[in-house]
């Protein structure tokens, strides 16, 4: 083996590992990624077929099919360990994403190989939603390789990479594999329709043999979902998602919204990442200021690239002759985006049509061929070496407040003594969900009783936000609690309620636990005299701990 394929070997090895790494490190406790392994540990603990999938909780909903579970589940059967599950996910998200680096590579040789491959791996979308256990990480993979089939089947993108058929096999096998995903699926039957239309002139028998292999393509995954209709018919095997069909008017202003945040899936957007608002961004910046110079050259990095891709819009000629045809399919899928918001319930989000991020990736490939040079190259070499140590002090961060490893323990006892209830409930609307909560007599809770928070301070920090610090205690010795839900309720002078709003604890609290909290409250913008924050809620939990009477 030569030195280059040697280095180019320990390079994929050394990507892998930061991105299993980043995984790792990411949000494991909040719900949403809770609900997506409550799925596969279920399965794994009782060996019960998963009929359904990832909740949809706008319209408390399930989408049917039982691939997200097995996917979760499946590793967890062969490796009963807590990080089997994100093992899988990142060998499938790097194998889609190597693909699409290599497929880049032939479609622009021009542009460096270490600059395509390091971009794609350690993008802040490619890192957040492709390593970590949450339901659109699934997507990419799926997603990369529904579009090298599309690609590969218009005449105009052509390389001849990939033959026709398979092509066509690969865009059914991601239609079915996201339909069991994420509810973004129909986004992609344009695309198919718009390929199999264009071969139209090579006659009927070319467009059976290519609708031929979309279904054989759509089969294989879609395998999976036969079961939960034919168990529970058409209607309800549809787990209740046609109610999150609402057809209304939607802004032209999101088209706008829709096409920055396009761009922004090949960018190195980090604003939504760092945290959900602006008070939260402030607090997380302030408890770890060594990151700030990093995430300074990232953010306007995030900010300048979008602004570079759509100046290159502007470009009528250049070396590729796909270029208008590239440009017309970045517009038309900005129109496609928002006019499915007219027909559904969610407002528009970013993730809602990640599966999209393909067509964002190839753009942004093509305009780097636009500045390409030795200066741009150096530049570019630097921002990603400051991308990738950011987003490593991010995991060194996430690690010991969000991650897998706050309550490893925890996790692996539920796997091993399979008792998913040792980590959470599956939500109350989960159609054959199991028990919504804990329902053993031996085991009485009163959660307003047991969980006290005690000692409880606010201050206001920089920018307006409250930070509350107190003493959660588990007073209950044989039940354990997470997702402590405490109100804050904000008075004026005269004790009139000016603002009251909700807070959970992301937490575990084992039976006897006493533990000093932080609760970042957001910015108050009423005035407010006087404040007081109570507990409301708990979840009630199986503790990990041996004990002869568990249930």
């Amino acid at each position: 083996m030569s030195v280059y394929s040697t280095r180019w070997i320990s390079t994929l090895v050394a990507l892998f590992a930061f991105r299993l790494a980043f995984g790792l490190s990411s949000e494991f406790f909040f719900e949403d990624e809770t609900q997506i392994y409550l799925l596969g540990l279920r399965y794994h603990a009782t060996g019960r077929w998963p009929f359904f999938g990832p909740d949809v909780v706008w319209t408390k909903s399930e989408i049917p099919g039982a691939l997200q579970a097995l996917l979760v589940g499946v590793p967890l059967n062969v490796a009963p360990i807590p990080e089997s599950p994100l093992v899988l996910l990142n060998v499938l998200s790097m194998g889609a994403l190597a693909a699409l680096a290599w497929y880049l590579s032939r479609r622009l040789p021009s542009v460096p190989r270490w600059l395509l491959w390091g971009w794609l791996f350690t993008l802040p979308w490619t890192l957040q939603f492709s390593t970590h256990v949450i339901n659109p990480s699934y997507v990419l993979p799926a997603a990369i390789v529904f579009f090298l089939g599309f690609f590969e089947a218009v005449p105009v993108f052509r390389l001849g990479a990939i033959a026709p058929p398979l092509a066509y096999f690969m865009m059914g096998a991601a239609v079915a594999w996201i339909m069991q995903i994420h509810l973004s699926w129909p986004l992609l039957l344009p695309y198919a329709a718009t390929a199999w239309i264009g071969e139209r002139r090579h006659g009927l028998r070319v467009l059976v043999a290519r609708a031929f292999a979309f279904a054989m393509g759509a089969l294989v995954p879609g395998a999976l979902l036969l079961p939960t209709l034919l168990t529970y018919g058409a209607s309800a095997g549809s787990g209740g998602t046609l109610r999150n069909i609402d057809v209304h008017w939607v802004s032209p202003w999101v088209l706008v919204t829709t096409l920055a945040r396009l761009f922004s899936f090949a960018s190195l957007e980090i604003n939504r990442f760092v945290a959900t608002d602006d008070a939260k961004r402030l607090a997380f910046f302030a408890h770890d200021p060594w990151l700030v110079p990093l995430a300074a050259i990232v953010w306007l990095t995030g900010i300048l690239q979008p602004i570079g891709m759509l100046v290159a819009c502007g470009r009528r000629w250049t070396a590729w002759p796909e270029w208008p045809a590239l440009k017309r399919l970045v517009a038309a899928s900005v129109v496609l985006v928002y006019v499915s918001y007219w027909f559904v319930l969610e407002p528009p989000q970013a993730h809602a049509f990640y599966l999209l991020a393909p067509i964002a990736f190839v753009f942004a490939a093509y305009c780097w061929t636009f500045v390409d040079s030795r200066r741009a190259r150096a530049v570019a070499g630097v921002v990603l070496a400051v991308n990738v140590a950011f987003h490593a002090g991010l995991a060194w961060v996430y690690a010991r407040e969000k991650s897998l490893y706050r309550h490893r323990a925890v996790v692996a006892a539920a796997i091993r003594f399979k008792q998913p209830e040792m980590l959470a409930h599956r939500r109350p609307f989960a159609v054959d969900g199991g028990p919504s909560g804990l329902e053993v007599p031996s085991r009485p809770f009163d959660a307003l009783r047991d969980v006290t928070l005690a000692d409880a301070t606010y201050r206001v920090g920089l920018g307006g936000f409250v930070t509350w610090t107190g003493t959660i205690r588990n007073a209950n010795e044989r039940v354990t609690f997470r997702d402590v839900l405490c109100v804050v309720t904000y008075r004026d002078e005269a004790g009139r309620i000016v603002e009251e709003r909700p807070e959970f604890i992301r937490d575990i609290f084992e039976p006897g636990d006493q533990r000093r909290v932080e609760i970042n409250d957001g910015i108050v913008r009423a005035g407010f005299a006087s404040a007081t924050i109570r507990v409301a809620a708990a979840e009630a939990l199986l503790p990990s701990a041996p004990d002869p009477d568990r249930q």
